[in-house]
């Protein structure tokens, strides 16, 4: 199965991909509409982990659960996992990529416990975070995809359907993936560098797809044969 991944931009609805994740407030249910018509999987991008202050429930939030800024994206704050508003709010979230029409749900930034955040949470609290994410997913017909922290990857294996790595051969990481292989749940990894010559043989050996991106995350993409 392959992948288009594309967050930024006007989406790339006639992308030579399967699956499309495409982000959930800037997709239009007519688009959505138009993927299945052609067969196509639509999966929504919603950051759960990450205040963004340019998204229309951005006032939402209540202050006291707003943290630190992230490193890599210092326009986004941590969000307070822990907090019922938040929790809420990704609920109404995921009910609004079932009413668009989307077939499942992509959450980012599931990493805030290894980050300074700016709470005191640890690997208990994304784990039931995580948890709690998929099981509101699946109550809503959604199917729930694990971004990022595959340290807890084998202790999320049953609670989510398919995973996207980021720069797993860049990192030297994808080992990490194996579990989810055997499990025959879809694994996908996106690059930022390095050639498709190098990269769809290693992968291919390792039983997942790779997709070469820009770090923007539009539309240009670039897959293995």
């Amino acid at each position: 199965m392959r992948l288009h991944y594309q967050i930024t931009g006007t989406p790339q609805l006639d992308a030579a991909a399967e699956l499309f994740v495409l982000d959930l407030f800037d997709t239009d249910a007519s688009e959505v509409a138009a993927l299945h018509a052609r067969g196509r999987v639509a999966i929504a991008y919603l950051s759960a982990g990450s205040h963004e202050p340019w998204r229309p429930d951005a006032d939402d939030f209540p202050a006291q659960a707003i943290g630190s800024r992230l490193t890599s994206y210092p326009n986004e704050s941590w969000l307070d996992i822990r907090d019922p508003a938040v929790r809420a709010i990704m609920r109404k979230r995921m009910m609004l990529a079932r009413d668009k029409g989307f077939d499942g749900i992509y959450p980012g930034s599931l990493d805030a416990y290894r980050s300074q955040s700016g709470f005191a949470l640890n690997e208990s609290d994304q784990l039931d975070y995580d948890r709690f994410l998929a099981s509101e997913a699946g109550a809503l017909g959604l199917s729930p995809g694990l971004s990022g922290d595959f340290m807890l990857g084998t202790q999320l294996i049953d609670a989510f359907d398919w995973v996207i790595a980021f720069g797993c051969f860049a990192a030297d990481s994808c080992e990490r993936l194996t579990p989810w292989v055997e499990r025959r749940k879809p694994v996908f990894d996106l690059e930022v560098a390095g050639e498709l010559s190098a990269l769809c043989p290693m992968a291919d050996a390792l039983g997942i797809s790779v997709v070469l991106k820009q770090p923007g995350f539009d539309a240009w993409s670039r897959s293995c044969p």
